[in-house]
C-alpha cells in the first residue's frame, strides 16, 4: 500500500467518518474526512493522489449530486460509493455514471480496501495523461494558424512543393515553418510530427472526466 494515496471520505454520520479513518490508517491510506458533500466542495481540492468515498444519502446534496458537481468541475479524482440502501439498479446507475464501484455499508475490509487502491491507481494514470495533454496542448498553442495549418498538412507525409500550392506560399516558406514547427513541438521529422498529432487527439477523446 502506498502511504501517499489520500482517501477523502464523504459522510454525514461522525461514528461511519471514524470507524473508515481507523480502518483505513491501518492499512497505510492517508485519510480526510468530510461531514457532508457541501463541506467537501467548500474546501479547496488537494493535488494529492487519491481517491473519494462518499456515502449515498446525506442531508442535502446527495452523493449523486455530488458527483455531478465533480464533474462540472471537471475533477479527474475517481468515486467510489457506500450505502446502506443499495441495490442492483443504484449501483448499476452510479457506476454508468461514472463510479468506480458501489459497495454496501458496512464493507468487508478486504473488498473495500481492493477497490479503493484500483482507484487509486486510476487517479494517477489519470493525473498523467492529464499533465501529457497540458503539455502536448501548450505546445500546440506555441503555433501561429499559418504554422498549424502547415503542420496538419505536413503530417500527412505532403511534400514541400504540394504545401506550398495549397497554402499558396512558396516553397522556401514551408521548408521555414517546418524548422520553426519541428522546434517547437520537438519533433524531428514528418512522421514524428504525424505521431505528435495522432497522440495530442487521442488525449484529447481520452480525457473526458
Amino acid at each position: 500500500m502506498k502511504p501517499s494515496y489520500l482517501i477523502r471520505i464523504v459522510d454525514d454520520e461522525p461514528e461511519v467518518c471514524r470507524s473508515l479513518r481507523f480502518m483505513l490508517e491501518v492499512a497505510g491510506f492517508s485519510v480526510q474526512t468530510y461531514l457532508g458533500a457541501e463541506s467537501f466542495l467548500s474546501v479547496e481540492e488537494t493535488d494529492a493522489v487519491g481517491c473519494l468515498l462518499t456515502d449515498v444519502r446525506m442531508p442535502g446534496m446527495s452523493g449523486l449530486e455530488l458527483q455531478h458537481k465533480l464533474k462540472e468541475r471537471h475533477s479527474n479524482l475517481p468515486i467510489v460509493f457506500l450505502s446502506a440502501h443499495g441495490d442492483i439498479r443504484m449501483a448499476v446507475e452510479y457506476v454508468q455514471a461514472g463510479a468506480v464501484d458501489f459497495l454496501v455499508k458496512p464493507p468487508e475490509a478486504e473488498a473495500l480496501i481492493r477497490v479503493l487502491e484500483k482507484a487509486c491507481q486510476m487517479h494517477a494514470e489519470r493525473r498523467a495523461v492529464t499533465r501529457d495533454l497540458k503539455r502536448m496542448e501548450e505546445a500546440w498553442a506555441q503555433l501561429t494558424d499559418a504554422e498549424r495549418s502547415t503542420a496538419e498538412l505536413a503530417s500527412k507525409g505532403l511534400p514541400n512543393r504540394q504545401i506550398a500550392s495549397v497554402l499558396d506560399v512558396t516553397e522556401d516558406t514551408i521548408r521555414s515553418r517546418r524548422a520553426v514547427i519541428f522546434d517547437k513541438l520537438d519533433v524531428c521529422n514528418a512522421v514524428e510530427l504525424s505521431d505528435y498529432l495522432h497522440e495530442l487527439e487521442s488525449l484529447r477523446k481520452t480525457v473526458t472526466w
